[in-house]
């Protein structure tokens, strides 16, 4: 059976009577006990034996215990180990300066063992608690995925991983005392190490910082820091993530998600010529035909409808079938390819309000303002079927009384707003849901290097704004 070591206890006192008793005292607790008779002596175990706590008696010729324990603090291998002081004086003044000095506990004499030991026991398991904590933060540090560089509040490096060696080129040995910013130029830790009025837990977090290897070459990295309360002082953890794959694959997928949308902007464009080429041949071919009959019909009745009652009356049967026929391909022909693009964008939206006004029973006012500019073909029926569906989804959800379309123009883009005072929605569970007419209107705004805004409240509305650049816009013409 392994037993644990016995904790190793340094008593630093001048008197051989106060020594004698604590070797028994401590001793009969289960403790290795060594002892030093001054200052100097206490030092020099304290850095060999490394013992894991020290009972220090203030009152020593000589080298007292407060520049004893001021010593131990500035020695990178005895800083840890906790010191408890002894002392004859019970003030204020002389306790407080033994924890300024960094003190772990301040007994005062007559000593009552029993305290003694409670106080000596309680210290040792923080010490060895804190050890274990410190292992194993160190445990994780070193085999974390990420590098993780500790360094003060000049940027020296302090402690690496070995992650850190790994991602930068360089050993432990090299690191040890190099400034951070020979990593990264544009260490964001020097924000927090020169504004001392920050929170003492904040974290700073960036992403694509640049980063140096040794050998030259440079990489993109996410680096976390957040300061650290030490025995040494303040430090400051840097967390530094390679994100060079991340962003190559952010790169191939904006790629392959930019050409998705040339490949729907062509796709689309394709079904509106399509639509265009029917409507025209609706409407001419068939239009035409229509047309004619009634002129036949008409004439048919005007010739022998006064002979024949019951043929006058199959006539007009048969004038109204073609009438209503001609409305129908009139209907179809529009939604097509609404004729009054032909006129331009502004003719077929204020129609377009008309009609939605009158088939509704909704107001939908058109307004217009700014210098009006005459747009490409394809970038009027984008605007116009951006219009439409928006119309559409008032009609079946908004339950609105009023309707605001205005078209305005700038020197550099035009704002398409569609606003309406119906019961709104909410945008968050809109994108849960994946609204495909509104990621449609969306996408169209996108083919033209636009962008589509939409602010709604359930009880206030909605309005959608569509902003299209016109610089990038060659065709355009002003009036």
């Amino acid at each position: 059976m392994i037993t644990a070591p016995q904790p190793v206890v340094l008593v630093v006192d001048d008197d051989p009577k106060n020594i004698k008793l604590m070797r028994a005292v401590l001793g009969s607790a289960g403790y290795h006990v060594l002892f030093a008779a001054d200052g100097l002596i206490a030092l020099q175990i304290a850095r060999e034996a490394h013992p894991d706590l020290i009972l220090l008696d203030v009152m020593m010729p000589g080298m007292d215990g407060y520049a004893v324990c001021s010593c131990l603090k500035e020695d990178e291998v005895t800083r840890d180990i906790p010191v408890i002081f002894l002392s004859a004086r019970d003030d204020v003044e002389a306790e407080s300066h033994g924890f300024e000095l960094g003190g772990a506990d301040y007994i005062t004499k007559p000593i009552l063992l029993p305290v003694l030991l409670a106080r000596v026991k309680t210290h040792l398991n923080l010490y060895q608690h804190r050890r274990s904590l410190e292992g194993m933060f160190r445990d994780v540090m070193e085999f974390a995925p990420d590098a993780f560089i500790l360094a003060d509040p000049h940027g020296e490096i302090v402690q690496v991983n070995a992650q850190a060696e790994n991602l930068f080129g360089y050993s432990r040995e090299e690191l040890a005392g190099m400034h951070i910013e020979l990593l990264t130029p544009n260490w964001p830790g020097n924000r927090l190490a020169n504004n001392q009025s920050r929170q003492p837990y904040e974290l700073i977090a960036e992403t694509g910082v640049p980063c140096v290897r040794k050998d030259g070459s440079e990489f993109p990295a996410d680096i976390n820091v957040s300061p650290m309360k030490t025995n040494r002082g303040k430090l400051f953890m840097s967390v530094v993530r390679n994100v060079s794959e991340r962003q190559k694959a952010e790169k191939a997928l904006r790629k392959s998600g930019q050409s998705l949308r040339e490949l729907a902007a062509r796709s689309e464009a394709r079904r509106e010529a399509e639509k265009k080429h029917i409507a025209r041949e609706v409407h001419d071919e068939l239009g035409q035909v229509l047309t004619a009959l009634r002129m036949d019909l008409s004439l048919l009745q005007m010739r022998f409808g006064t002979l024949d009652a019951g043929l006058d009356k199959k006539v007009l049967n048969m004038k109204t079938l073609v009438d209503r026929a001609i409305e129908g391909v009139r209907n179809v022909a529009g939604n097509l390819r609404p004729i009054g693009l032909d006129l331009g964008l502004i003719s077929s939206l204020n129609c377009q309000c008309d009609e939605f006004a009158l088939r509704f029973k909704v107001p939908c006012l058109f307004k217009t303002s700014g210098e009006i500019v005459n747009l490409a073909e394809e970038r009027s029926i984008v605007l116009y079927r951006i219009v439409q569906e928006s119309l559409t989804n008032i009609t079946r959800y908004a339950q609105a009384t009023q309707v605001v379309v205005k078209l305005e123009f700038t020197q550099s883009a035009l704002k398409l707003t569609v606003q309406d005072n119906g019961c709104g929605f909410d945008l968050d569970a809109s994108s849960q849901k994946k609204s495909f007419g509104l990621l449609g209107m969306q996408e169209r705004a996108i083919a033209l290097n636009g962008r589509m805004d939409i602010v709604s409240a359930r009880g206030h509305g909605t309005q959608i704004q569509v902003t299209i650049p016109l610089l990038d816009a060659p065709e355009i013409e002003r009036k």
